[in-house]
Order: structure tokens, then sequence, then C-alpha cells
């Protein structure tokens, strides 16, 4: 693999390892701290999302000759992904929750599950079939983040 051409996006990888290492202080911080907290994690976020779309879009490009590329790109998007919903996951209740909420999370649960399946699926195509592997894999990866987005937002 040529460095110049993948980059591993580590960097907001730690953003939100950082970020969710925060979330299991906030109790003890006060409210002052809390804020800044929270503010930091939001900020660390976002400039996770952009990354991992600047990194996405670059990978859509990948022929059957990046295919390691390409699957190391999803691989660290799932890892990413896998993060934030750790997040959300904390905060979440099933026994509080609505049964908007519960259906949201549901949803989650099946588009990673399928990312996952995709993902992996990347391994087994060949220069015939690797379009139809990366298409599959792509629209996975927006499944689950159409998934994420509404399970937070609910």
């Amino acid at each position: 693999m040529n460095p110049s051409t993948h980059r591993s996006p580590c960097l907001p990888f730690a953003l939100f390892a950082a970020g969710a290492l925060g979330l299991a202080l906030l109790p003890a911080c006060s409210k002052s701290d809390q804020h800044k907290l929270n503010a930091s994690i939001k900020d660390s976020y976002d400039d996770s999302k952009a990354a991992m779309a600047k990194s996405w879009d670059k990978a859509k490009d990948y022929s059957f000759d990046k295919r390691d590329a390409f699957s190391a790109d999803a691989k660290s998007l799932g890892a990413q992904m896998d993060v934030h919903m750790s997040e959300m996951r904390a905060n979440y209740s099933e026994a509080q929750a609505s049964a908007s909420r519960k259906a949201a999370m549901a949803e989650v649960k099946n588009s990673e599950a399928d990312f996952k399946e995709k993902t992996a699926a990347l391994g087994n195509a060949t220069a015939a079939t690797w379009d139809s592997a990366k298409k599959n894999t792509m629209l996975s990866w927006d499944r689950l983040q159409a998934a994420y987005y509404k399970a937070r937002a609910n």
C-alpha cells in the first residue's frame, strides 16, 4: 500500500476515544467543566464526521487494484462508527425508550450487522464483482449512517 495514496484516519479515531473517555469522567466534573467537555465532544464529533466523509469520498473511486485500501477504509469507518454508537448506547435505556426510539435502535443494530457483512464480503470480491461489492458496501454505509442519525435524533 502506497502511503501517499492512502491515509489512515487515526486522528478522528483518537478524538473519539478522547471524547468517550470524557463521557466516562463527566459525572465527576463541575457544571462548567461538563459544559466545556460537552462542547469538546461535539467539536471532535463534527471533526470526525467531516473526516469520515472525506475519507469515504476518496475511497468511492478505488478500483479493484485498490481493494485492500478500500477495505481498510471501510473497516476504519466502521470502527469510528462503533465509537459513536457506543456513546449513543451508553445513553440509551430500553426501559425508558419510546416505541420510535426502540425501532430506531433496532435499525441501527440491523444496519451495523449489514455493514459488517458487506465489509467482510469485500475480501471475496473478484475483478468482475468488485464494483458491485463496493457499491453494496457504500449503500450499506449510507443506511448505517442514516439509522445512526435517526437514533441520535430520537
